[in-house]
């Protein structure tokens, strides 16, 4: 397949693939909202960041077996889900994704890292869905973003793009996108794709009637570090060997139970709890 695994090297994502378990298209746009309104009453604010640490349905999504058999093939036995998030566009709110790579914002100390985006909603070009350069996996860094240190800058709350762009920081990516077109990876609800952390993407409005809605999931190699947090981070271990640098983060048995809620509380001060300050927990 043009854009399966087996070229995952060459282009740097894979797509489309089917999670294990079959779900109606409205229980995962169900699960999403109801998730939500758990959020409201449970929390008083809602939550983006590490959503599998207080839900089961969302840790189920994290650990679903093919999106782990896919991972595999690509960094390999020893896992660990570093991060998660969502990633809503509702209808006339005119959010985007700005175009980057993963890399300058996670700080990471390797390039065993990928981003699993699974479908939540129907994603097509009309409603904003994932885009990717095609090898630009390849390049490298391509420019510095806007801030001297992304870990510093997301504790200290800052925000240098627009309100409507769902990153924190630019990396100023216009120019390169004119040069080399995106590719739109259309998805189903219950389908997702597998992108490279140094591959460039974003997304765009949400022009459509419904809305869009993605959960990413990023899974690292175990023996991948932070690069500013030297005495260590917290991931929930997946399979294979673990790395003490990693603190164990717990996965819910119950939804918002009062040690999940703790837990997710406390996984909010890790280096994977990014995000701009309307998505980190702040007590």
């Amino acid at each position: 397949m043009l854009y399966g695994i087996d070229n995952f090297d060459k282009n740097g994502f894979a797509y489309p693939f089917k999670l294990s378990k079959k779900y109606s298209d409205k229980q995962l746009q169900e699960e999403y909202y109801n998730f939500q309104n758990q959020c409201k009453e449970h929390l008083n604010y809602p939550v983006s960041l590490k959503p599998n640490l207080l839900s089961t349905f969302f840790d189920e999504l994290a650990f679903d077996k093919n999106v782990i058999d896919e991972v595999k093939k690509i960094i390999g036995d020893d896992i660990y889900i570093w991060s998660s998030a969502f990633f809503p566009k509702e209808v006339g709110e005119g959010k985007i994704v700005s175009f980057h790579q993963d890399n300058p914002y996670w700080q990471l100390t390797s390039n065993n890292v990928v981003s699993a985006w699974i479908a939540l909603t129907k994603s097509n070009k009309q409603s904003g869905a994932l885009s990717v350069v095609p090898g630009s996996h390849k390049n490298g860094l391509i420019k510095n973003i806007d801030v001297k240190n992304a870990r510093y800058s997301y504790l200290n709350g800052e925000k240098t793009t627009p309100e409507k762009d769902l990153l924190s920081y630019s990396q100023n990516l216009d120019e390169y996108i004119q040069k080399y077109p995106p590719k739109h990876l259309e998805l189903s609800p219950g389908e997702f794709s597998i992108h490279h952390v140094n591959t460039v993407h974003g997304s765009g409005i949400n022009n459509s009637s419904t809305p869009r809605i993605g959960f990413a999931v990023r899974y690292i190699s175990s023996d991948t570090k932070h690069l500013i947090e030297k005495k260590g981070d917290s991931a929930i271990h997946v399979c294979g060997k673990k790395n003490s640098y990693f603190s164990d983060e717990s996965r819910p048995n119950k939804n918002f139970s009062k040690q999940s809620i703790i837990n997710h509380e406390k996984s909010m001060k890790a280096a994977g709890a990014f995000g701009n300050k309307k998505y980190v927990f702040k007590k």
